[in-house]
């Protein structure tokens, strides 16, 4: 029935109902034939016939008669199909090429099925790959092998490279090592070709990964030490920003102080100085090389002033800490009376730290004044502790005594310790 008679009979309700329980069955078939498991493979199949057997014809006459419903006629195209076979089918209509094989279809440009037929000319233009036979291949890995041997033995040597090509191929082999680029700006800077060795730098910084910072770090250092030797106070000042901002700013500041201490700029120096105390004054480190950095120039009372302040700055449960870093600076680079000063005083407020006790002492030794070191021990040894600190100090005293004493020492130590452990009532 044409859809012309349904239009003239729409009023008749009775005729419209039958006409679309039609309509749901056919929807019923199209859809138990269409499952999700079979849909690919049942209309390729159909489709494939469908255009085979000319279909395309059938389907304008269907259009124009409407008497056949459309699983009759794909029923029908499908037997009349059978019997044709073809390679490939392009079908501009709906954009698809279908193949024999089971793999799904590829969408398909009409415009472009004159780039298609070249394409199936040049592919024979391109020659495979020559396959090596086993000599061959045995010969190739041989020379690999001595390839890598060669580096390993050059890495492994202690001899320097002597020409720009070894560095080269060095930096070529280990583009993460920021030794083997300072040796190569050293070479440059040997022979006293300054740009040369800035370029070399320029080429590390690019070539170390983002990753390696200590590296990186490295060879930023190793280019502020030479802007400040060999270039000017511009230049300097620009490797430095760069620097800042390319990796940990502290660690740039820091190594910046040691920069300006080893060239004697005492004027640059203690305006770095309040820039570091400004940026990170809530860090105890901070002032302890702020401290030591004006000790190694020799100007000892800033660095007493340095102490003061960061007394000052910083809260209470870093100051025992604080000082003992001040008097080991000060036994170090400074006066070692004012040192003995700072840990009997930490001492006399704090007497039951034994790590400063411990502290104290190896000071003593450093400086080579073993009986004050000895009566510090003895001293330490005579106060009433826990029985674990006591034991952490007579076993101090003892080592003490085994280096730098006597047998008849160590006994009489190992004598205190057992009349300390008598009169407590210690187990062990």
């Amino acid at each position: 029935m044409s859809w012309e008679n349904v239009s003239k009979k729409s009023n008749s309700k009775h005729y419209f109902n039958s006409f679309s329980k039609k309509i749901e069955v056919k929807i019923a078939l199209i859809h138990r034939h269409c499952t999700a498991i079979h849909r690919h493979r049942y209309i390729r199949d159909k489709y494939r016939s469908f255009y085979f057997s000319g279909a395309a014809t059938i389907i304008a006459t269907h259009k124009k008669k409407k008497k056949l419903p459309i699983l009759k006629l794909l029923k029908s195209e499908n037997e009349m199909g059978e019997n044709k076979s073809a390679e490939k089918l392009h079908v501009p209509e709906c954009g698809f090429v279908w193949n024999d094989k089971e793999k799904s279809v590829a969408f398909v440009n009409p415009e472009s099925s004159s780039d298609d037929e070249e394409k199936p000319q040049e592919e024979p233009k391109r020659k495979k790959k020559k396959q090596l036979n086993a000599v061959e291949r045995r010969k190739q890995e041989r020379q690999k092998e001595r390839e890598i041997r060669q580096r390993e033995e050059a890495l492994a040597s202690n001899q320097a490279p002597n020409s720009i090509d070894q560095f080269d191929r060095l930096v070529l082999s280990s583009p993460d090592s920021s030794l083997v680029w300072l040796q190569y700006m050293a070479y440059h800077l040997q022979a006293t070709e300054i740009d040369k060795a800035r370029a070399v730098v320029r080429r590390a910084i690019k070539a170390i990964n983002c990753r390696e910072e200590n590296e990186r770090l490295n060879v930023w250092k190793a280019w502020l030490n030479l802007e400040s030797r060999y270039g000017n106070a511009e230049s300097l000042n620009d490797v430095f920003q760069e620097a800042v901002r390319s990796n940990d700013p502290y660690k740039v500041y820091t190594h910046m102080l040691t920069v300006h201490a080893d060239a004697g700029r005492k004027v640059d120096l203690e305006k770095l100085i309040d820039s570091v105390i400004r940026k990170f004054k809530q860090n105890p480190q901070t002032w302890i090389d702020c401290g030591a950095t004006y000790l190694k120039i020799g100007m000892k009372e800033k660095s007493r002033r340095i102490m003061q302040r960061a007394l000052q700055s910083l809260p209470a449960s870093h100051h025992v800490n604080l000082l003992v870093q001040f008097a080991n600076l000060e036994n170090k680079l400074g006066d070692k009376e004012r040192a003995q000063t700072l840990f009997e005083n930490i001492l006399s407020s704090y007497p039951k730290r034994v790590d400063v006790w411990s502290c104290y002492v190896d000071c003593l030794i450093k400086s080579e004044n073993i009986k004050l070191a000895r009566k510090v021990l003895e001293q330490a040894c005579v106060q009433t502790l826990p029985p674990r600190k006591m034991k952490t100090l007579f076993r101090k005293f003892i080592n003490f005594e085994e280096a730098h004493g006597t047998p008849e020492a160590v006994d009489r130590v190992r004598q205190m310790a057992a009349d300390y452990v008598e009169k407590h009532n210690i187990s062990d």
